[in-house]
């Protein structure tokens, strides 16, 4: 046999072997390799479900998962991405969080570096997505994305706790409330903000006191609930962004002689094991979540498109819809949560590459709740899907 007809045969059984390895360039022998461009607020617990989840389920999927921190400036930001993503040893693919407006510059460093990305998170600002799009339009590489319905959390977080504050009074009677918001310029700060308003706007004796950013760390918000308590001894609800700023409320509360939970009601946002316990102690109100799983669910698509089951036949836009903790459900989220030990979780019983049979992705709560064996309310299991794909997206 010929030199050329032995390379043919070589190439050709390559692509046989490992068709997605060849088109991308990547080596048949090595797992493919996803990069996770950390900018979260770092100290938040609720951070360290993000990656337990991430890591669990690039075990289970055969990735080569590289944790990256990458800061919270956009300076640190853009220059660890451009690192990342240049030189022989770039990663198959980015997982991104947006924040601090950053997301057009690394989106445009993905594009000249030629690596597909996949933003969980925290994604495009409002006036960013009118000028680009979506994934897969004026960004070719960008893959697609997955984010918390932030609008629907913060909305029904002041619903829970207006419906808590009002229980047994008169209709209409007037309600105070505070806003502990989050990074100032953040998406997702603005979408809970703008969710807590229009539940404000449609509540008779609702009264917003005052909304102050806290920047989603709970010393910050400490010291602003003291100046708030002062300035407002009427108020009767604190709307938290996030469980850390909502535990410092907590504190403040309790500094000043009043009793969270009975006199001032209390609620924020992630799932977090500090307050998880407030609600069990009937300290807080109600914590939303579930969104740390994004990252893991942005690994399955992932490993699916590398695979050749692209995620385009269901969406390229997702939405995580917060399921709410009350005391009636703590124990059994506490119970699905543990001590944030995923492997009993099999992630890929979610992949369309490893169980070829499923028909569409199921990142639901009752899907969860099944691989743990436990049960949770089951209006809770029907509403709140983890992540969905937009209905209305347009596909290319």
């Amino acid at each position: 046999m010929s030199v050329v007809w032995r390379f043919v045969v070589l190439v050709l059984s390559l692509m046989l072997l490992a068709p997605d390895a060849v088109a991308r360039g990547t080596p048949a022998d090595r797992p493919m390799r996803v990069v996770f461009l950390d900018s979260l607020v770092p100290g938040n617990p609720w951070r360290q479900n993000v990656l337990a989840a991430m890591r669990a389920a690039a075990r289970d999927l055969g990735i080569d998962f590289i944790h990256q921190p990458v800061g919270h400036w956009p300076g640190d930001i853009l220059e660890r991405a451009r690192e990342v993503m240049t030189g022989p040893g770039k990663p198959d693919y980015v997982l991104l969080s947006i924040h601090r407006g950053v997301g057009p510059r690394l989106l445009e460093i993905a594009e000249e570096k030629r690596v597909p990305v996949f933003v969980i998170n925290a994604g495009l600002l409002p006036a960013d997505v009118v000028r680009f799009g979506g994934p897969r339009g004026h960004f070719p590489h960008w893959l697609g994305q997955m984010l918390p319905d932030e609008k629907h959390a913060g909305q029904v977080l002041a619903r829970l706790l207006l419906e808590a504050a009002t229980r047994g009074r008169p209709p209409g009677a007037p309600v105070g409330l505070v806003a502990l918001q989050g990074q100032f310029g953040d998406g997702s700060s603005l979408g809970r903000t703008a969710g807590l308003r229009q539940a404000v706007v449609g509540w008779d004796g609702a009264v917003l006191l005052q909304e102050v950013s806290a920047s989603w760390r709970e010393d910050v918000a400490l010291s602003k609930m003291r100046l708030l308590l002062r300035r407002y001894p009427e108020l009767r609800v604190i709307w938290s962004a996030n469980d850390s700023m909502a535990l410092a409320a907590l504190r403040a509360v309790e500094e000043v002689g009043r009793h969270p939970g009975q006199d001032v009601l209390v609620g924020g946002i992630d799932w977090t094991p500090r307050a998880l316990q407030a609600v069990r102690e009937g300290r807080m109100v109600t914590t939303l979540g579930g969104h740390f799983l994004e990252g893991a669910w942005a690994l399955v698509l992932l490993h699916d498109h590398h695979h050749g089951r692209d995620f385009v036949s269901e969406g390229l836009d997702w939405r995580t819809t917060q399921a709410p903790v009350s005391r009636d459900n703590v124990e059994a989220v506490l119970r699905f949560l543990g001590e944030g030990d995923w492997e009993s979780i099999d992630f890929r019983a979610f992949s369309k590459v490893a169980n070829p049979s499923l028909t569409h992705y199921d990142f639901s709560l009752r899907a969860l709740f099944a691989q743990r064996h436990l049960r949770f309310p089951d209006h809770l299991l029907d509403v709140y899907g983890f992540a969905r794909p937009v209905p209305s997206e347009r596909k290319p």
